[in-house]
């Protein structure tokens, strides 16, 4: 039975490197044979328990995967480089694919409160904050009606604005990529 499980795991890892598989092979092999040593008698039931405990060997293979690309990352504050990661993790699964829509999004709103930023001084009757009637624009065509607000201080305040969503979102993004459970620690 251990030998299946490990057989199967070796195939859902077949495309990584020999040497990074046969590392987790080792590790995982030792401590499915620790857990065996610490019941009383190593039964088909009791290692069924530890085997299913760990995990199926396709769950195993992913997260190794995730965190090959996570660690492969660079650390650095470069919204870029985490989008390409996020990107990569979009790919995995469901969690990944929220975990880069939330980068998306809070870059893709960054990035608008620069442009507005960029283009005020040649649009300076389209672009601001506009108070109307009913609603709140931040930029429009042709003229929006209302009231501009804060319109001498609009630029200061959108690289402001923008300068927080992209440090909020990449201090967002890379806990959540630490909080990814590491399998070496589920192995404790």
């Amino acid at each position: 039975m251990i030998e299946d499980y490990f057989a199967e795991l070796e195939r859902r890892m077949s495309d990584l490197p020999a040497k990074d598989r046969q590392e987790l092979t080792r590790e995982l092999r030792a401590h499915v044979l620790d857990r065996l040593e610490q019941q009383s008698a190593a039964t088909e039931v009791s290692c069924y328990s530890v085997l299913k405990a760990l995990g199926r060997p396709e769950e195993i293979a992913r997260q190794y995967r995730m965190e090959r690309i996570i660690k492969r990352s660079p650390w650095k504050l470069s919204p870029l480089a985490i989008l390409r990661t996020t990107l990569r993790w979009a790919l995995t699964g469901v969690q990944g694919f929220s975990v880069f829509m939330i980068a998306f999004t809070g870059y893709a709103m960054a990035l608008c409160f620069y442009v507005s930023a960029l283009l005020k001084p040649f649009f300076p009757n389209n672009i601001g904050f506009f108070i109307g009637p009913n609603n709140l624009n931040l930029a429009a065509w042709p003229a929006p009606p209302g009231v501009a607000w804060l319109d001498t201080y609009f630029i200061p305040i959108s690289i402001m604005i923008g300068y927080l969503l992209m440090l909020g979102t990449t201090l967002l993004i890379r806990a959540l990529m630490r909080r990814v459970g590491n399998l070496k620690q589920k192995l404790n």
